[in-house]
């Protein structure tokens, strides 16, 4: 998927779009996504001045995006305009090494288990083949 496919997927706009493309996506197990992390993003203002570095909270923002593009072209209950799959829990978060600004960061994601309300995954973020961070995220169907 491209960027412009990637917006109109997804409801989150800049500043926290954090997911630029797709790279692979099997509908009902995984995906894996692209975030292009660059130094004038806004979260590099004061996290940190001195040395940059994305936080932990996007990171997992970045896996929970991936997730929703999953959720979003698999079969389950179909997803009304309004419905959306919102992060409930995270689960086992573990960040191993710093993600910079220059960095290309990848989001790969598993679907462990899926019904119709909520669905529980399992989520990679990597820098150059190095894990940088992982964990389970799990999801509810909301209405806004």
């Amino acid at each position: 998927m491209t960027f412009e496919e990637v917006k109109l997927c997804l409801k989150q706009r800049f500043p926290m779009l954090m997911v630029d493309r797709v790279l692979e996506l099997e509908a009902g197990k995984r995906v894996k996504a692209l975030k292009n992390v660059t130094g004038n993003e806004i979260q590099f203002l004061g996290h940190f001045a001195d040395y940059a570095i994305m936080p932990g909270t996007l990171i997992i923002e970045a896996i929970g995006q991936a997730a929703s593009l999953l959720f979003s072209h698999t079969s389950c209950k179909g997803m009304e305009q309004r419905e959306f799959m919102a992060l409930a829990s995270v689960n086992d978060m573990r960040f191993l090494v710093p993600v910079l600004p220059g960095h290309t960061m990848i989001m790969e994601v598993k679907i462990l288990k899926m019904t119709e309300e909520a669905a529980l995954i399992e989520g990679v973020a990597s820098v150059e083949d190095t894990v940088v961070a992982r964990g389970k995220l799990s999801f509810v169907r909301m209405v806004v």
